[in-house]
């Protein structure tokens, strides 16, 4: 295995170094944002050039305007956006997407999601890596659906890919200071221009700093943030066709009270084995009426205001640096992207959220990650093609610590080093029969080398060594080291009828290679950490269309055929990964329209039958489940209207969604089922007529709502459930100047 490993890492350095001088292609990622007042966007969702209503797939892009509109900073502001999106963040430490029912919601930090995330075609497969890298962005793809053929790696349910903005040839900038709730001070700039007649640079920075939303009644307050962080691109023009660039970024959460920011809530344990919330006048655990385990209970009910004894913090920091060289070369593009990332985090959480140390958990994280690409592109008359080659290496070294002295007499520390080798080759090639029908045939292969190292040692309260059991190819090599091989396909037939009008169908098959789990007690059966591939089979249908001027009317029918889902759930304390089947049924519709000069209007709509089959619940029934954060229905729209005033234009916008009753783990708990919710934001901004100057005020959460976007069942060991709710009513105002 560590030849093999020297050897790719080897092999993915040479690739890319060597191929970029002769490498290539016209930059598909720096594309205009705009197209005219329609607001429709360029995007590169099948890496190349397309208007989103010439896409045939389901994808909804966010351009330069919207996402200043939204909060760039903030990835979870994209779920009251796109349809089927639902963003969990559990503090910046973990950020989970879910598309269509598709996630994966262990905590574990050596875990990657079956929705990828990319920054500029680059994969970043750290969960802990992607807040914060939302700055100075020329626009957001959301991709629903399977993408293997031409993103690959984990993309089973679709994809979210943010595209940074590039080095201009000429000189510009701009410049944005926000202040809000809760002392909130952030800033976000750029500056951009040539350095000689051949090459140009970029440097862009963010911050953001405000004091805790959860006020702690006996010490400091949770959900602050100390983030910053930069990015420096510099590009140059090789010969006539040739583009080379190098991306630099860091990002630092330092030493913020962000961590644990949960809220207590006292468990019973029903007939399942699963938790609900305890009324205030029953003494399930013998402590007292309406406590946890321990004898707790949080007496006002506000989600905002806690008791917790500990001051743990979150530091993280990351950096990452890639090269993309692209050549035109005849007929032909020739692209190579080499990248490294390096992600280095420690985490603390209060977990009894309470006035006892009950249990307190401490996580820790090294990683980097090694990746070079390199596509192939042309056209013909009537073939597009592209072909390529993937390569990647990731090395994560995980420690957690489970201290639970004061409650079971028991400290666990456990976890190891996890190392995935990948590589893949892949294709994609759309004919067109005639102007009225193309058909896509596309295909990737891909092959995955995984193994672990895990150990836990065990305490007594009085901190005695209890022994260590431990994990890895040694002592079990039919376990801890894993092959996998699996294709990804896409099959699809486009109609044009008519202009303005885009019919497609077709299958997508996208996979998701297995890996190992984590447990926290010792005594565990070492067959309990790995867990198979995945493979979702997408059946899908869909219509694009421009029925008036200034209007689109989008829309989707498909059904997921899950083999080998890999269904997260948790038990007393003890982490699984089992492979359960499972189908998802959904349809999808999107309108956007400009009625009036200065009127924008978006709206959404998402229908889901979700269901995972064979989950052996806590007290060993087995029966039938809903997936995890997958609401039956779901409804959102944005209407914004600008109009002049003087010097310049005031615009009015507010945005809705209606998200209806999901739940927050595979099991079904009853304390995991959150209702339905309505949730708005609304913001008015004055722009110069010269575009130079911006003043806008917000309101998220418009009306307070109290909602959760994360809950834990640790009914079965504490007693106890914790709750994440998203931030409560939020209001700011901004400046910016463009240059």
């Amino acid at each position: 295995m560590a030849i093999r490993s020297r050897r790719l890492s080897s092999a993915l350095l040479a690739s890319g170094f060597i191929a970029a001088p002769a490498l290539a292609q016209a930059a598909p990622d720096a594309v205009a944002a705009h197209a005219g007042d329609s607001g429709e966007i360029v995007v590169t969702a099948q890496k190349r050039e397309q208007s989103v209503q010439n896409t045939s797939l389901a994808v909804t892009a966010l351009g330069g305007a919207a996402l200043a509109s939204v909060g760039r900073q903030d990835v979870t502001a994209l779920a009251g956006q796109v349809p089927s999106l639902q963003v969990n963040q559990y503090s910046p430490t973990i950020t989970v997407f879910n598309i269509r029912g598709v996630s994966q919601n262990d905590f574990a930090d050596s875990q990657e999601a079956p929705i990828a995330f990319y920054n500029d075609e680059v994969y970043v497969g750290a969960l802990g890596a992607i807040s914060g890298q939302t700055f100075d962005l020329q626009r957001v793809e959301i991709l629903r659906g399977p993408q293997g053929t031409l993103f690959g790696r984990n993309a089973t349910g679709g994809l979210v890919q943010i595209v940074t903005a590039k080095p201009t040839r000429q000189f510009e900038g701009f410049g944005t200071l926000t202040i809000g709730s809760y002392g909130q001070v952030a800033t976000e700039g750029a500056v951009s221009g040539p350095l000689s007649d051949h090459v140009r640079a970029r440097l862009a920075f963010t911050s953001n700093y405000h004091g805790g939303y959860i006020k702690n009644d006996i010490g400091p307050n949770r959900g602050g943030s100390k983030f910053y962080g930069g990015r420096f691109q510099i590009e140059s023009d090789v010969g006539e066709q040739g583009t080379l660039r190098l991306k630099v970024q860091y990002l630092r959460n330092d030493h913020e009270r962000s961590s644990g920011a949960y809220s207590h809530v006292a468990l019973g344990v029903n007939a399942d084995g699963l938790g609900y919330a305890l009324p205030a006048n029953q003494n399930f655990w013998g402590t007292c009426n309406g406590c946890d385990a321990v004898g707790y209970r949080d007496a006002d009910g506000n989600p905002f205001t806690i008791s917790s004894n500990t001051d743990p913090r979150f530091d993280r920091t990351y950096w990452s640096a890639t090269l993309r060289y692209e050549q035109k070369i005849g007929d032909v593009d020739l692209v190579s992207i080499t990248d490294y990332q390096k992600l280095k985090k420690n985490y603390g959480e209060d977990s009894d959220i309470g006035p006892t140390s009950a249990f307190n958990y401490t996580t820790a994280q090294d990683l980097y990650q090694l990746s070079q690409e390199l596509h192939l592109s042309g056209k013909t008359s009537r073939l597009q093609w592209l072909v390529g080659a993937y390569g990647m290496k990731i090395r994560t070294d995980n420690a957690y610590v489970a201290d639970l002295a004061q409650s079971l007499n028991l400290v666990t520390h456990y976890g190891g080093r996890q190392n995935t080798e990948s590589l893949a080759v892949f294709g994609q090639g759309e004919y067109e029969f005639s102007p009225l029908v193309h058909f896509i045939l596309g295909a990737r292969y891909s092959w995955d080398w995984k193994d672990y190292n895990f150990a836990l040692t065990a305490f007594d309260g009085a901190g005695n060594n209890q022994g260590t059991q431990a994990f890895n190819p040694t002592l079990y090599p039919a376990l801890a080291r894993e092959t996998f091989g699996n294709y990804s396909l896409k099959a699809q037939f486009d109609i044009r009828p008519a202009n303005n009008v885009l019919l497609y169908a077709g299958v997508n098959r996208g996979t998701k290679s297995g890996g190992f789990g984590v447990q926290a007690f010792p005594g565990f059966d070492p067959s309990t950490l790995p867990y198979g591939q995945e493979v979702l089979t997408n059946y899908e249908a869909g219509f694009k269309t421009q029925p008036l001027p200034g209007m689109t009317f989008n829309g989707s029918i498909f059904h997921y055929d899950y083999k080998n889902y890999q269904a997260f759930t948790i038990v007393g304390l003890s982490q699984f990964i089992t492979n359960r089947p499972a189908r998802i049924n959904g349809v999808e519709l999107e309108l956007g329209a400009h009625p009036l000069s200065g009127l924008s209007l978006q709206a959404f709509l998402t229908y889901l039958d979700t269901k995972v089959r064979n989950i052996t619940l806590p007290a060993g029934r087995v029966t039938d489940r809903v997936m995890p954060q997958a609401p039956r229905w779901s409804i959102g729209g944005r209407i914004q209207y600008q109009f002049p005033v003087g010097p310049g234009d005031i615009s009015l916008q507010t945005d809705w969604k209606y998200d209806d009753v999901q739940y927050f783990s595979t099991f079904n708990a009853p304390i995991d089922r959150e209702p339905q919710r309505v949730v708005g934001n609304a913001r008015v901004a004055f722009k110069t007529r010269d575009t130079h100057w911006e003043i806008a005020a917000f309101v998220n959460n418009l009306t307070d709502k109290w909602y959760r976007v994360y809950n834990l069942d640790l009914s079965g060991a504490l007693g106890l459930g914790q709750q994440t709710f998203a931030t409560p009513r939020w209001i700011g105002a901004s400046i910016s100047y463009k240059f």
